[in-house]
């Protein structure tokens, strides 16, 4: 860390007073750093130079629309980064702002209509890197894939006696169900055929990890960090997140919050009726409770847990589904 510190100082022309280490993965190191110039979170992301360049180009074409990013903190020479022991290190301007917390109506349809904005803002946005991160080019095989783990896990465990076994697997018949129709409905969108092969400007950029711990809020306002996930993508992805985090919270599923989250993102950035399609199709099918399984979540929950997330991804997707028959 010594000797970061002092390419950071020689760098930026700053003086380190007092850093803390906020954390450390294998997937990127996080510092608070309090400077003679003022305060930063510092990150190292132990990822492609590619994959970088497409992040920090995102995020400044994002700000140049309106989105409010924190802005990064440019070296003596105006470059956005530094080289330390061969990965990018960016210092962002830091907030002391708030969490925003999902937990009411009013809250869902603020994150709704900024998450509208911020997709229709990201239009336009083009990368010599964003092949790499095209999202449409995985979602024939994700399905296929989630089917069919789906499937797997139902063999491997419908024979097991233990409770928490027995109450998973009593909803997987629905889920399998619900997952062909998606599938089939996914297969026969001509929008979806039309949407994969669209120039990317005419793709939407999707945050990836949505979730209260990345928007701070102080007076109305609402800034968005973390872009390491970034990606070209549908909206339902993002949606989908914030939807499972307000479900979480509330433990129950709430046709109420997903209605106020939906119509608020919808004013802000209107889809078409086969954008909308898609969108159903994307959220009936169950990725979520898929994701629940291969991850073993399970394991960390008890019986009564088990039932009431199984209980609350069978009404969402239930909902889904009707939307989706009626839009079809």
């Amino acid at each position: 860390m010594d000797d970061l510190i002092r390419k950071i100082e020689k760098s930026y022309g700053l003086t380190v007073i007092r850093h803390e280490k906020l954390r450390e993965t294998p997937k990127s190191l996080v510092v608070f750093f309090e400077t003679s110039i003022g305060r930063f979170i510092g990150k190292v992301s132990y990822l492609p130079k590619e994959r970088h360049h497409f992040i920090l180009n995102a995020e400044a074409y994002l700000r140049k629309k309106g989105i409010l990013i924190p802005n990064i903190q440019r070296t003596k020479s105006s470059k956005r980064y530094i080289m330390w022991k061969d990965n990018l290190f960016v210092l962002h301007q830091w907030l002391s702002w708030r969490k925003v917390a999902y937990n009411s109506p009013v809250r869902l349809a603020q994150i709704g209509a900024l998450l509208g904005q911020f997709h229709k803002s990201s239009l336009g946005f083009t990368s010599r890197h964003g092949e790499l991160y095209n999202g449409a080019k995985k979602w024939t095989e994700e399905y296929k894939a989630d089917l069919t783990s789906l499937e797997k896990w139902e063999l491997r465990h419908r024979d097991k006696k233990q409770p928490k076994f027995s109450a998973i697997v009593e909803y997987l018949p629905y889920f399998r169900q619900a997952a062909q129709t998606a599938h089939e409905h996914l297969k026969s969108s001509a929008y979806f055929a039309k949407w994969k092969k669209a120039a990317l400007k005419r793709h939407f950029l999707c945050h990836g990890d949505f979730n209260n711990g990345n928007l701070l809020t102080r007076n109305k306002q609402i800034a968005i960090i973390d872009w390491e996930d970034v990606r070209y993508d549908f909206p339902s992805k993002d949606i989908s997140r914030v939807l499972s985090l307000a479900m979480r919270k509330h433990g129950s599923w709430n046709e109420q919050l997903f209605v106020y989250l939906l119509r608020s993102y919808l004013q802000e950035n209107p889809l078409s009726a086969e954008q909308l399609h898609l969108l159903f199709v994307d959220l009936a099918f169950p990725h979520i409770f898929e994701r629940f399984l291969r991850m073993k979540q399970y394991e960390q929950m008890d019986l009564a847990h088990i039932q009431q997330f199984c209980t609350r991804e069978a009404l969402k997707t239930a909902y889904m589904l009707d939307e989706l028959k009626a839009l079809a």
